[in-house]
């Protein structure tokens, strides 16, 4: 497998290993949610959760509590994956974040103000329906007027194949979906990048170096990396190999139910003609068990 000189911050490894440092996080937070949140100046992680079947599950999972400028606290949650019915799946999420900050203690008769801001962030590395911007960003509305209803929750959706970089307009934002969808890919960094990074993105860059990983979290990013060229395997190409698996399979089963049926007229037929179950047996190679189940 061809490996770049930085990480693919697509993959789970890449993800956790890069995107796991408070100043990494608050370059992009801050450069994601302008214009929606107070700058951002501080950055707990309280949870890095990780798929548990690591061959059958892709997709890492950070739980922030962040700080900004003026004191507020804000709640987000921020994964990396795309999963069959992925909108039902992102308020499965964001409402779990809320209902296990809830469960910690809150007691509403003694609450003074109201929970602290709910967001979810989805980095997504296939293309979603009716997610057709590379950042869409959804609220609770009243349907009638289009007004919030409820401002303690928001889900941003990062449409990585939607993200088109505009050389003419080029922000914070821009660069950071630039480098999640390219930097595994690209050769040579843009020094345009560079120019533009704040202290964050450019810790990620250098921590992003392929050449600075040891043996073993190299083996770990290669086994990531495969995990998910696979997964982009199975989206382009998974119908059409489900089909000739699926039907090499039923010829398969097919052959091996013509021969039970086969193997058990004989052995009724020779029952039949007075030969012992033992004899049947030997001569057809198998137990005299197995003779006596397919009688039964």
């Amino acid at each position: 497998m061809k490996v770049g000189k930085h990480i693919d911050l697509r993959c789970d490894f890449g993800f956790k290993y890069c995107m796991s440092d408070p100043i990494v996080m608050k370059s992009f937070l801050n450069a994601i949610l302008e214009g929606d949140v107070e700058t951002i100046t501080e950055v707990q992680f309280e949870n890095v959760e990780v798929p548990k079947v690591r061959k059958k599950q892709r997709g890492v999972t950070f739980d922030l509590r962040c700080t900004t400028q003026s004191g507020d606290s804000i709640l987000i949650e921020m994964q990396n994956s795309c999963q069959k019915f992925f909108k039902t799946r992102a308020n499965f999420y964001v409402h779990k974040l809320i209902d296990s900050k809830i469960k910690k203690g809150l007691a509403w008769e003694d609450m003074k103000e109201d929970i602290s801001r709910i967001i979810g962030i989805f980095i997504l590395g296939e293309s979603v329906h009716e997610i057709d911007e590379a950042v869409t960003c959804t609220a609770e509305c009243n349907v009638k007027t289009g007004k919030i209803f409820w401002d303690r929750h928001r889900k941003y959706f990062l449409s990585l194949p939607k993200f088109k970089l505009d050389a003419n307009n080029i922000t914070m934002k821009d660069i950071w979906l630039y480098t999640f969808k390219n930097l595994g890919k690209m050769e040579n960094i843009d020094p345009s990048v560079y120019e533009r990074a704040d202290e964050g993105l450019l810790k990620m860059i250098e921590m992003a170096k392929v050449g600075a990983l040891s043996e073993k979290d190299y083996a770990i990013y290669e086994a990531s990396l495969k995990l998910l060229a696979d997964e982009v395997d199975m989206e382009k190409h998974g119908y059409k190999r489900g089909l000739e698996v699926g039907e090499k399979r039923g010829e398969k089963r097919g052959e091996k139910r013509g021969i039970k049926i086969g193997m058990a007229t004989t052995i009724k037929m020779l029952v039949d003609g007075g030969m012992s179950i033992s004899v049947i047996a030997k001569h057809l190679h198998i137990s005299e068990a197995e003779v006596k189940s397919i009688l039964d």
